[in-house]
């Protein structure tokens, strides 16, 4: 298992569609206009936000597999991902029941979106509850992959699902028009082929004779998934669900000043997560003393690394969308870009004592954190987006993830003296 090799993968899974991005957003925006591609953004979001319904079991398979590994009980590994793959197809039924449901109100009452725009944002939601399906499905499946030290095949998909995320929209209004419902079902069905291709890259173990159910594996899975899970209700909702704040309090054609920059910034933590990444299941099998050595090895490359990236792009912030969007766009977003600079630093150090609770097991403390975190947050991003409006939100943003950061770092060192 080598991590150099891990990481670069994950960091090419992550850095290719946030190239691809850069290419098809202004494309995208020019077309569909300010209010619809603030929408299309919420449409991203619960896509994205749903994997939340894989019940944490990608990364519960990730850190058993990679534990069978190094026991050697690979025969184990068919019945665990049968196992884990009937809880997340599951899973992803209601929250796909879900999003159906929240559907019309989103589009018509909630979110400030214009009468002209609203049923067409309403079948876009509608479809995209059906997305929910194939991203949970994909997200254990990522998740066994990695497991399995396959990241190559995962970023692979990775790579394919991230640059169509941009391109089908793209695609989309160059030859439809622009229609968020079209839009929606592209996506949906990209994310279905991402799906098919990650099923078939696992067949020797999802279709293996004698690979049958096993108790154990579900009680195992649920227990370790079920505090993942919260995380990743949580999570997301701390990190993607300003938008819908920002919506409300400032309409959704402001959004895009906000949701942009936010998206372009917040890909520069696949950075740290593509060491982290390649890092938990090797923390998963590791004595004390190695796990401090490469903790330690972790936190400082990271720190120094990512501070130099946060620097540079907010150094070069007004100039790169100057050129990218428009003057206009750039002057207005340039107050909101350097407070998520200093936040995604903050994050991205979080990132580092985050993977090793989870390596070993402690992801219910994660997850308290999170829980307690987000009754602030909610409370302060409120308020602020109320007062001061994108910046009162980046604000809060801020303010939440030190939080986070804090609490995390002081927990490694209460449990592991690190």
């Amino acid at each position: 298992m080598s991590l150099k090799r891990n990481a670069s993968w994950n960091l090419a899974g992550t850095a290719i569609p946030m190239v691809a991005g850069l290419a098809l957003i202004p494309f995208t925006l020019n077309r569909l206009g300010s209010e619809a591609f603030g929408v299309l953004t919420l449409v991203w979001g619960l896509i994205g936000y749903f994997s939340v319904f894989d019940l944490g079991v990608g990364r519960a398979l990730t850190v058993q597999l990679s534990q069978l590994g190094v026991s050697g009980r690979t025969a184990d590994a068919g019945p665990l991902l049968r196992s884990g793959m009937l809880l997340t197809l599951g899973a992803g039924v209601l929250g796909m029941a879900l999003i159906w449901l929240l559907a019309p109100g989103l589009a018509t009452q909630w979110l400030k979106i214009g009468p002209a725009l609203q049923d067409d944002a309403r079948l876009a939601f509608l479809i995209a509850a059906v997305g929910v399906l194939p991203t949970t499905l994909a997200s254990g499946l990522r998740g066994a992959l990695e497991g399995l030290d396959r990241f190559a095949a995962s970023n692979l998909s990775r790579i394919v699902l991230g640059v169509w995320m941009f391109a089908l929209p793209a695609w989309s209004v160059y030859f439809h028009g622009p229609s968020l419902e079209t839009i929606a079902l592209y996506l949906v069905l990209g994310r279905c082929l991402v799906v098919l291709g990650m099923a078939l890259q696992l067949r020797g173990h999802l279709f293996a004779r004698g690979a049958g159910l096993a108790k154990r594996h579900f009680q195992a899975l649920w227990n370790y998934g079920l505090w993942v899970t919260v995380t990743g209700i949580v999570g997301p909702l701390m990190v993607y669900g300003d938008r819908f704040f920002v919506s409300a309090a400032v309409g959704a054609d402001q959004l895009p000043l906000y949701a942009i920059p936010q998206d372009i910034l917040l890909r520069l933590l696949l950075i740290p997560m593509a060491l982290t990444g390649a890092l938990l299941p090797r923390l998963a099998g590791m004595g004390v003393a190695d796990t401090a050595q490469a903790y330690r090895q972790t936190y400082r490359r990271v720190g120094l690394a990512m501070l130099v990236i946060c620097v540079l792009s907010a150094a070069l912030a007004y100039p790169a969308l100057l050129l990218w969007i428009s003057e206009a766009f750039a002057r207005s977003a340039l107050p909101v870009v350097l407070v998520l600079c200093v936040g995604v630093w903050v994050n991205s150090m979080a990132s580092v004592p985050y993977t090793l609770l989870h390596a070993k097991g402690n992801p219910r403390l994660t997850a308290l954190f999170h829980l307690a975190e987000l009754v602030l947050y909610v409370l302060a991003l409120w308020l602020l987006s109320e007062r001061f409006g994108l910046v009162g939100a980046a604000m809060a943003w801020l303010a939440r993830v030190l939080l986070d950061w804090v609490l995390l770092h002081l927990a490694v060192r209460r449990l592991y003296g690190i």
